[in-house]
């Protein structure tokens, strides 16, 4: 047996020990990032610095810096938030939907989703029409205008992923995507299908996923 397969052995061990539960795939990503890791320091959860702290402070600044650097362009534009942008994207894709679909798929509070709806309507970017299955109901779809709009965004918004991500290797741009598109996909279905569970009963549902 060659030393450098002695080394991956033992790698895997040292790893095992620390994360019992974990995949051979959860080793590989492991190993890739800790490559690059020597310039970056070790976190490790505390007491006093638990998982849901560390994380959670990280992707709030994170969040906040997003909406920060979009006000640099969208001044320019006639968008007023970064939710203007995202409302008017997604119902380019999924639409023509109705002002509560809109809003589910935004995942965002009803009272706030209106506003933005509102808000697209008087700038003539979005419009009313209604909907043949049930007269009493109406659908909205983005106008010409709202989707020359999209095309204007498109750059800025490629801006502000870039400056958010740029400091990511390849490597960890993938790790990182893969981690949030797992979290996102979970927390998603959780909020469509167990909206009016209570904390405790959602940890619960936490936990039966995690095993």
């Amino acid at each position: 047996m060659s030393d450098k397969i002695v080394e991956l052995v033992n790698l895997w061990h040292a790893f095992e020990k620390e994360n019992p539960k974990a995949e051979i795939q959860d080793f590989c990503r492991s190993y890739l990032l800790g490559i690059k890791e020597e310039k970056q320091p070790i976190i490790k959860f505390t007491k006093e610095n638990p998982k849901g702290k560390v994380l959670g402070k990280a992707l709030n600044r994170l969040s906040k810096m997003a909406i920060f650097y979009s006000k640099k362009n969208l001044v320019e534009l006639e968008l007023k938030t970064l939710e203007d942008f995202v409302f008017l994207r997604n119902l380019t894709e999924l639409g023509p939907l109705t002002k509560k679909q809109l809003i589910d798929a935004h995942i965002t509070e009803y009272t706030t989703g209106i506003e933005i709806i509102k808000r697209l309507i008087q700038l003539g970017l979005v419009k009313e029409k209604e909907n043949p299955e049930d007269k009493r109901a109406t659908t909205i779809l983005t106008t010409a205008k709202g989707k020359a709009m999209l095309e204007k965004c498109y750059p800025y918004m490629g801006q502000i992923g870039s400056v958010i991500f740029g400091p990511l290797t390849d490597d960890e741009s993938v790790q990182l995507a893969h981690m949030l598109t797992k979290l996102d996909a979970i927390h998603t279905n959780l909020y469509h299908t167990q909206r009016d569970a209570s904390l405790d009963e959602l940890q619960k549902i936490i936990k039966a996923i995690e095993k």
